[in-house]
């Protein structure tokens, strides 16, 4: 797995060229940094993206060791996703699913993972085994 900076490089580009504007995302531009503010959500954002579908939330939250990183997950993270409409939550199952609005993110949300220090890939390796 790994990213490649170098693919990214067009984009991360656009943006600091200013030929991306915040009219490119589907979401206005401050919830969307505000979602990226936390750790926890771009993790569960870029694990979506990533796999394309479905998560279950015990899958993500076994990656998380302490009891308050979990609670904020299941009180605050999925709720807010949720709210935002990026993500659809069955509570019968715990199964995460991205929305389209969700998948019209993806191009934006590889280039923050792009920038991203290593955690994010041992996250993503971890998950996917």
């Amino acid at each position: 797995m790994g990213t490649d900076n170098k693919s990214n490089a067009g984009t991360v580009d656009a943006i600091v060229s200013g030929s991306m504007s915040s009219t490119d995302l589907p979401i206005d531009l401050d919830d969307f940094f505000q979602h990226l503010a936390n750790e926890q959500t771009r993790y569960v954002l870029y694990l979506l993206t990533e796999r394309g579908g479905t998560v279950h939330l015990e899958e993500i939250n076994d990656y998380f060791d302490s009891s308050s990183d979990k609670l904020m997950l299941h009180h605050s993270v999925v709720p807010r996703l949720v709210d935002f409409h990026l993500v659809d939550y069955d509570q019968e199952t715990k199964a995460i699913t991205p929305t389209p609005l969700c998948d019209d993110l993806t191009s934006a949300l590889e280039t923050v993972k792009a920038l991203e220090k290593e955690p994010v890939n041992e996250f993503l390796e971890q998950m996917n085994r």
